[in-house]
Protein backbone atom coordinates (compact mmCIF):
# COMPACT_ATOMS: atom_id res chain seq x y z
CA UNK A 1 0.00 0.00 0.00
CA UNK A 2 3.18 2.26 0.45
CA UNK A 3 4.03 2.14 -3.09
CA UNK A 4 0.81 3.01 -4.63
CA UNK A 5 0.19 5.84 -2.14
CA UNK A 6 3.57 6.93 -3.81
CA UNK A 7 2.50 6.33 -7.27
CA UNK A 8 -0.58 8.59 -6.58
CA UNK A 9 1.42 11.46 -5.33
CA UNK A 10 4.28 11.06 -8.27
CA UNK A 11 0.64 10.73 -10.52
CA UNK A 12 -0.54 14.14 -9.11
CA UNK A 13 2.66 15.97 -9.54
CA UNK A 14 2.66 14.91 -12.89
CA UNK A 15 -0.70 16.16 -13.71
CA UNK A 16 0.19 19.09 -12.02
CA UNK A 17 3.20 19.84 -14.14
CA UNK A 18 1.02 19.06 -17.54
CA UNK A 19 -1.48 21.33 -16.18
CA UNK A 20 0.98 24.65 -15.53
CA UNK A 21 2.50 23.46 -18.65
CA UNK A 22 -0.91 23.40 -20.63
CA UNK A 23 -1.83 26.98 -18.85
CA UNK A 24 1.94 28.94 -20.00
CA UNK A 25 0.51 27.40 -23.46
CA UNK A 26 -3.01 28.88 -23.54
CA UNK A 27 -3.60 31.58 -26.39
CA UNK A 28 -7.29 31.83 -25.52
CA UNK A 29 -9.64 31.07 -22.84
CA UNK A 30 -10.91 27.72 -24.74
CA UNK A 31 -7.50 26.24 -24.24
CA UNK A 32 -7.33 28.27 -20.77
CA UNK A 33 -10.45 25.62 -19.92
CA UNK A 34 -9.01 22.79 -21.56
CA UNK A 35 -6.62 21.21 -18.38
CA UNK A 36 -9.68 22.11 -15.97
CA UNK A 37 -11.86 19.87 -18.02
CA UNK A 38 -9.21 17.36 -18.04
CA UNK A 39 -8.83 17.82 -14.32
CA UNK A 40 -13.00 17.19 -14.41
CA UNK A 41 -12.64 13.80 -16.97
CA UNK A 42 -10.00 12.26 -14.56
CA UNK A 43 -11.59 13.27 -11.09
CA UNK A 44 -15.22 11.66 -13.18
CA UNK A 45 -13.50 8.81 -13.91
CA UNK A 46 -11.38 8.23 -10.04
CA UNK A 47 -15.40 8.74 -9.09
CA UNK A 48 -16.78 6.29 -10.94
CA UNK A 49 -14.04 3.52 -10.43
CA UNK A 50 -14.04 4.23 -6.68
CA UNK A 51 -15.77 1.00 -5.61
CA UNK A 52 -13.02 -1.02 -7.62
CA UNK A 53 -10.25 0.72 -5.69
CA UNK A 54 -12.11 0.40 -2.04
CA UNK A 55 -12.23 -3.69 -2.94
CA UNK A 56 -9.04 -3.86 -4.31
CA UNK A 57 -7.50 -1.83 -0.92
CA UNK A 58 -9.57 -4.00 1.60
CA UNK A 59 -8.50 -7.31 -0.50
CA UNK A 60 -12.29 -8.40 -0.20
CA UNK A 61 -12.76 -11.94 -1.25
CA UNK A 62 -15.07 -10.97 -4.07
CA UNK A 63 -12.89 -8.49 -5.52
CA UNK A 64 -13.25 -9.47 -9.47
CA UNK A 65 -16.47 -9.28 -9.27
CA UNK A 66 -17.04 -5.74 -7.30
CA UNK A 67 -14.56 -4.55 -10.60
CA UNK A 68 -16.88 -6.62 -13.25
CA UNK A 69 -20.47 -4.81 -11.57
CA UNK A 70 -18.72 -1.39 -11.15
CA UNK A 71 -17.04 -1.24 -14.29
CA UNK A 72 -20.70 -2.78 -16.37
CA UNK A 73 -23.43 -1.00 -14.08
CA UNK A 74 -21.47 1.53 -12.67
CA UNK A 75 -23.24 3.94 -15.20
CA UNK A 76 -26.74 3.25 -13.65
CA UNK A 77 -26.66 4.66 -10.31
CA UNK A 78 -28.02 2.13 -8.40
CA UNK A 79 -25.31 -0.24 -9.50
CA UNK A 80 -22.55 2.02 -8.79
CA UNK A 81 -24.44 2.66 -5.37
CA UNK A 82 -24.58 -1.66 -4.99
CA UNK A 83 -20.85 -1.79 -5.84
CA UNK A 84 -19.70 0.66 -3.19
CA UNK A 85 -21.62 -0.97 -0.50
CA UNK A 86 -20.58 -4.47 -1.61
CA UNK A 87 -16.85 -2.91 -1.21
CA UNK A 88 -17.24 -1.26 2.18
CA UNK A 89 -19.14 -4.36 3.46
CA UNK A 90 -17.72 -7.47 1.69
CA UNK A 91 -15.48 -10.17 3.53
CA UNK A 92 -12.05 -9.56 3.44
CA UNK A 93 -9.74 -12.36 2.72
CA UNK A 94 -7.37 -13.29 6.07
CA UNK A 95 -4.22 -14.72 6.34
CA UNK A 96 -3.92 -18.69 7.23
CA UNK A 97 -3.42 -18.51 10.56
CA UNK A 98 0.04 -19.53 11.97
CA UNK A 99 1.01 -22.09 14.79
CA UNK A 100 2.62 -20.78 17.67
CA UNK A 101 6.11 -22.32 18.75
CA UNK A 102 6.86 -25.05 20.75
CA UNK A 103 7.97 -24.42 23.94
CA UNK A 104 12.06 -24.01 24.06
CA UNK A 105 12.06 -23.73 20.34
CA UNK A 106 14.25 -21.19 18.92
CA UNK A 107 12.68 -18.36 17.24
CA UNK A 108 14.76 -16.29 14.84
CA UNK A 109 14.14 -12.80 13.00
CA UNK A 110 12.93 -12.66 9.63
Amino acid sequence: MKYQFLFLLAAGALALVAVSVAVGLASDNDALLAPARMILLLLGVALYLLPSALAAYRDCRATAWIIALNILLGWTVLGWIFAIGWAASGKVRKAPPTLPAPPGAVVTGQ
